[in-house]
């Protein structure tokens, strides 16, 4: 039979805003516990007390403290910001790896610029500083624009080596900006990056939520 705690577990599991005001000492347990527990009711087990919830929370609460210790810390010095950038998106096509190249070569003799490509399943995606635009127009011009996108920044996040089997590190970045109401564009990453693209006019609240 289903315990208390594993419905706590399952219940913050489902409300990660929830979670993240349990980490940041902003919730009253006794108050949350008498809102869930008709939730829990309704699962196949004995009575359910409030101060059986409540006690449930608290252990919940004190196992997500912890693991905030196990994200890691990002100091200023490990966000690159950089603005003028642009997406375009191309319908997938039997020469887009032809065009990919092309311009892959042509933007690599100016390296201080910034470009990704992306490809997906039926769409590739370019985003680059606006300065190779001239080059994407060029190398991309037989294939099937679905999508362009121009005022936007990027913001990288330099991570550990170590990030990989730490579970929850991306959630924790797009949480935050999720909670401030900032929508997110695209998102990229490498092993030890990761690049979010966002409106040139949010990525001022974004740098300052993601250094905190």
């Amino acid at each position: 039979m289903i315990t208390i705690g594993e419905l706590v577990n399952d219940y913050l599991k489902n409300h990660p805003f929830i979670e993240q005001s349990i980490e940041d000492d902003l919730i009253n347990y006794s108050s949350l516990a008498r809102k869930i527990k008709p939730i829990f009711e309704k699962k196949p087990m004995k009575r359910i007390e409030v101060s059986a919830v409540g006690m449930a929370l608290r252990r919940a609460a004190m196992q997500i403290k912890k693991k905030k210790n196990e994200y890691p810390v990002i100091s200023p010095e490990e966000l690159i910001v950089r603005s003028g950038i642009i997406e375009y998106t191309f319908e997938k096509s039997e020469t887009i790896s032809s065009a990919v190249a092309t311009f892959l070569q042509q933007s690599a003799k100016e390296k201080k610029y910034f470009s990704v490509v992306t490809e997906g399943v039926f769409e590739v995606a370019v985003i680059m500083s606006k300065h190779y635009e001239h080059i994407a127009q060029e190398t991309f011009k037989n294939e099937k624009i679905t999508a362009r996108q121009d005022r936007i920044s990027a913001i990288t996040i330099r991570l550990p080596k170590n990030n990989v089997i730490v579970p929850g590190v991306y959630f924790r970045f797009l949480q935050k900006l999720a909670w401030e109401d900032i929508n997110i564009i695209d998102i990229v990453s490498t092993h030890t990056e990761i690049t979010i693209l966002l409106s040139d006019d949010k990525v001022d609240r974004a740098f300052t939520l993601l250094k905190e």
